[in-house]
């Protein structure tokens, strides 16, 4: 044939179908405990700013599909023993946000109404669930590493579009921001002991720590810009006098 030959020849056994490598349980917690420290400190700092700001501090898109994720992968699909309790724990979690979500999260869609906001969200939750069980089961994903792990680079893209939609730092801080960033930086090594061999994932999470990078370079340029210090602890909330979400929304 008169085409060139491929750079790239496909591998014998797909990679999706490789087994978790052996590791010591110790280096996977060591792995893991940071990981869940860091979205921890970060849900919880995230609702303290939400209280003072009247701001979500989870972006609308993160709190619906993390609500469902955690939802299938606790009640719905099977997991390893030890998974499922942990993934519960956060889908509860996950129902406090939502409540601050529904509360606040329609300011930052001021062309729909409240009602139409809460139809919505609900929608994106249930289909991100009917999402998550049918790709579980196409990859015979036991763990919910392909899809936790794809998703995460749209959910730190997330926080990007929220600072730029609001042009403030409305809800937001630099502690959330750090603290979601360490998180996100163990889950990837957590994830890369335990598929070595899945090259996909080194890519997906070079990406998110760019992307988390990035966010923190941008809140803490905003924050300047707005006057005040990035590490006030209770710093007020930014001034926006043509805050449209507040003017325009319809209640």
């Amino acid at each position: 044939m008169w085409f060139p030959p491929a750079l790239f020849d496909l591998p014998d056994i797909a990679p999706v179908t490789l087994p978790e490598a052996d590791r010591p349980s110790w280096l996977f917690w060591i792995l893991m405990g940071p990981c869940a420290s860091g979205w921890l400190v970060a849900y919880g700092l995230a609702i303290y700013r939400a209280k003072l700001d009247k701001r979500v501090g989870i972006p609308v898109f993160v709190v619906e599909v993390n609500l469902a994720w955690e939802f299938t992968l606790s009640l719905i699909l099977d997991q390893a023993d030890v998974q499922r309790p942990i993934n519960l724990s956060w889908f509860l979690v996950d129902c406090f946000i939502l409540r601050q979500t529904l509360r606040y999260g329609w300011k930052d869609y001021p062309s729909m109404s409240r009602r139409t906001f809460r139809w919505m969200v609900f929608g994106v939750i249930a289909w991100s669930a009917v999402f998550h069980i049918m790709t579980t089961y196409e990859l015979k994903d036991a763990t919910g590493i392909y899809t936790g792990t794809g998703l995460n680079v749209f959910l730190s893209l997330s926080f990007i579009f929220m600072l730029g939609r609001r042009g403030s730092s409305l809800g937001q801080s630099m502690y959330v921001a750090l603290a979601k960033g360490i998180g996100s930086f163990f889950a990837g090594w957590t994830v890369l002991v335990m598929y070595p061999g899945h090259h996909l994932f080194i890519f997906l999470f070079l990406t998110v720590w760019t992307i988390d990078a990035t966010y923190c370079v941008l809140l803490y340029r905003k924050v300047r810009e707005e006057g005040r210090s990035p590490w006030a602890w209770n710093r007020g909330p930014a001034e926006v006098p043509d805050d449209p979400g507040v003017l325009t929304a319809v209640r």
